[in-house]
């Protein structure tokens, strides 16, 4: 099969691979969509962020495959103990699964497990003609809801987890700092949960254009105060919640608007080394949080991708908003990659999504 193919940070190139084989548990999935992530964009680059050293260790050793966590796809062949009625099911899958058989899975503690398997990044991903993933991973994709949304589903989950780990009580005032592809999705889920006052700060009048109708009461350009028009919108309080999904530069403003005894959520991937105003955050006793997985947490069982399959389904949250490029085939991946690490070159407004298949037809 073809499969994208890493030689060198900036190096990767679609080749001949060799076809998975199922283990005990396992299945074969077809892949019919698949998009890359910003994280797995920068990763591919070289850019020193989480997990980079681990990425720089595999391709001291040789060429690896890496990155493909976010997709859709039909299940093919099944491994050994693999129920029968998953043959031909449209599927995604969880990106992150637990070892269970560690000491805090035993204790039921998946969350804690310190060596889950995880998509693409511990084993080949979906950047290919087919993914082998654990049986116990995978999420049926309801009726009505395309491959496309269906492999945009993942950061979606990923935003559900932010705001069940902020615990956002009715009428807690939200800011979403960015409006990309995190901040657009936290800003619906924020929309459609608990939150009173949304607002939404960003640079590109477009993704402005696009938080505001993802349902923010308040847009406001971050090139401006972003912080004073945050603080005058909450009578001098500051936010209840703070979701920080542009990158470690806007730390600061994060605790600049976060109100005392508020909750910062850091979303967006941080280098090793990010700055952090530590002495602020202690002095106004402000938690921050670091949600762990797209999935809830290490549990394949979490539900939720289901959770985040059902809303797309009836229509509360858009993600089909995000797709702006959609490319053909697999050779088209190094492209996609390319589009999605510049988005703003390309005018793109989420990530280019690569169909392989038309799996209403398969």
């Amino acid at each position: 099969m073809r499969a994208l193919v890493l030689r060198g940070f900036g190096d990767a190139a679609v080749e001949e691979v060799p076809d998975p084989v199922p283990g005990p548990g396992e299945v074969v999935i077809d892949v019919a969509c698949v998009q890359p992530s910003v994280t797995e964009c920068m990763l591919l680059a070289g850019e020193p962020v989480a997990m980079h050293a681990v990425l720089a260790d595999r391709l001291a050793a040789g060429p690896t495959r890496f990155g493909g966590h976010e997709f859709a796809g039909v299940v093919g062949t099944l491994g050994p103990g693999v129920e029968e009625s998953w043959a031909g099911a449209r599927v995604t899958a969880v990106e992150t699964a637990a070892c269970g058989r560690c000491a805090a899975c035993r204790r039921d503690r998946p969350d804690a497990c310190p060596s889950p398997a995880i998509l693409g990044f511990t084993s080949p991903g979906a950047f290919a003609e087919r993914v082998v993933v654990p049986a116990r991973t995978l999420v049926r994709v309801p009726d009505g809801v395309s491959a496309a949304q269906a492999a945009a589903i993942q950061p979606l989950a990923g935003a559900i987890h932010g705001h069940a780990a902020a615990g956002v009580r009715p009428g807690d005032s939200v800011l979403v700092i960015g409006a990309g592809v995190m901040g657009v999705l936290h800003t619906q889920v924020a929309r459609h949960g608990n939150a009173g006052l949304v607002m939404v700060s960003g640079r590109s009048p477009a993704k402005r254009e696009l938080a505001k109708r993802a349902g923010a009461d308040l847009v406001l350009d971050a090139a401006g105060d972003v912080a004073a028009e945050v603080l005058a919108a909450t009578e001098g309080i500051g936010a209840d919640v703070v979701f920080e999904t542009a990158g470690a530069d806007t730390f600061g403003l994060a605790a600049a608007c976060v109100r005392r005894g508020g909750s910062i959520v850091m979303v967006s991937v941080l280098p090793d080394q990010a700055r952090a105003p530590l002495a602020r955050m202690r002095e106004r006793s402000v938690t921050l949080l670091h949600p762990r997985s797209g999935a809830g947490g290490y549990s394949p069982g979490s539900g939720a991708f289901e959770h985040a399959l059902r809303l797309v389904g009836r229509g509360d949250v858009d993600v089909s908003c995000l797709i702006t490029h959609r490319l053909a085939g697999v050779e088209a991946l190094p492209q996609a990659l390319e589009i999605t690490r510049d988005k703003g070159r390309y005018g793109a407004l989420g990530p280019a999504q690569v169909d392989l298949f038309d799996w209403s037809r398969a």
